[in-house]
């Protein structure tokens, strides 16, 4: 019986989806059960919806409460969080103007990760939003390190030196 290479081949690639899918699913895990922590903490409702996919960004919304970008201030963040992601899905496929929004989406949950980061660690706050664009797979998991932190006060997150909201 001789060895068939292509089985070779497909093994390996096989063991990599299965390594990549796993990696993937435990960052998941990380990241909601994270949020969900967090808005037990905060006494959110319903914090099992940081399980769910999309909606779990209603919950962020929920713990940042508010967001501003530059002198805007996002109006119910925890509702255009979610509705923003699906949009950004929905216009994906129209080339140019799904580009740009996809973009946009971009922009804004980076802000409200560096709202999250501020809220409860915000002398880390650019560094984790830098590590968190650079290597995506790092914001479930800093979220998951700073789930049983106590969130600070308004005043204090602006001491920070790196606010980039108030500076």
């Amino acid at each position: 019986m001789d060895f068939d290479p292509r089985y070779g081949i497909f093994a390996i690639i096989a063991s990599f989806f299965l390594f990549f899918l796993v990696v993937g699913i435990a960052i998941y895990v990380l990241g909601a059960l994270g949020l969900y922590t967090m808005a037990k903490n905060k006494n959110i409702e319903n914090p099992w919806l940081a399980w769910i996919p999309i909606v779990q960004l209603y919950i962020l919304g929920r713990i940042i409460r508010k967001l501003k970008i530059g002198e805007y201030e996002v109006p119910q963040v925890e509702m255009v969080l979610p509705l923003a992601a699906i949009g950004g899905t929905v216009f994906s496929v129209i080339p140019l103007i799904g580009g740009l929004i996809g973009l946009v989406v971009l922009v804004v949950n980076l802000f409200a990760l560096h709202r999250l980061y501020t809220m409860y660690r915000p002398d880390e706050a650019v560094l984790y939003l830098i590590i968190s664009v650079v290597l995506p797979f790092m914001g479930p998991v800093f979220i998951f390190i700073m789930r049983n932190d106590k969130p600070l006060k308004e005043e204090d997150q602006r001491g920070s030196k790196w606010d980039l909201q108030h500076n």
